[in-house]
């Protein structure tokens, strides 16, 4: 199990692509639009398996195909991020037992820029309280990992969660599986940290933490 992918959201992409090309050892590349989502990406590997998809708005989309909350997000920041190396199927059937209501395995998959599908099956978990502190589950399927196509920027270095009920959302993770520390603190949020020649870059979740991706 380990961090598969980091989903952070600048409403202009090219804004965004600037912000990492700063930071980071290669610049970013287009990994292709949301068709009906009204969004656009671009992907940085950070190692063979894990990712960062940089999300920003699709001009060419009209603006009321983005999710409300997208559409409501103000600035920059982290939006919601994944757990790969999972099997799926037992994820869901321990967190069935353990009380936990999931949602069904959903399969989706788009069209890349260079005519390539790319499939995936997710899983999430529903009727919590801690929004995207509480990442999806992804399985590439068949598909070529994105990180293995996407230029190599860097690494993550760390994933650290804080919430005021850390020891609540300690147990879910623990039933969960993940391995990730959370910390006790006022306020909700996640911090990553990425490492490139320039140097160490912290990104923080958006403040009121957001329900991210809900399968």
């Amino acid at each position: 199990m380990r961090v598969d992918h980091l989903v952070w959201y600048c409403a202009d992409l090219a804004e965004g692509e600037r912000f990492f090309a700063e930071r980071m050892d290669r610049a970013s590349a287009y990994g292709g639009v949301h068709p009906g989502e009204g969004t656009a990406n671009r992907l940085l590997s950070l190692s063979d398996a894990t990712y960062l998809e940089i999300l920003g708005r699709d001009p060419a989309q009209p603006e009321t195909n983005l999710a409300p909350e997208v559409r409501s997000l103000v600035g920059k920041g982290l939006y919601h991020w994944a757990i790969g190396g999972v099997d799926l199927i037992e994820l869901r059937q321990r967190a069935s037992a353990a009380g936990l209501t999931g949602s069904d395995l959903v399969t989706g998959g788009r069209s890349l820029p260079d005519g390539k599908w790319l499939g995936w099956k997710c899983f999430g978990i529903h009727n919590h309280r801690f929004g995207a502190l509480v990442p999806f589950f992804i399985d590439w399927m068949d598909s070529e990992h994105p990180a293995k196509t996407a230029p190599r920027g860097g690494c993550l270095a760390a994933v650290e969660v804080f919430s005021p009920q850390a020891e609540i959302l300690r147990d879910l993770y623990g039933i969960l599986g993940l391995k990730v520390t959370v910390t006790e603190a006022a306020a909700a949020g996640v911090s990553v940290t990425l490492e490139s020649s320039k140097g160490r870059h912290v990104l923080r979740m958006f403040d009121p933490v957001p329900q991210g991706y809900v399968i």
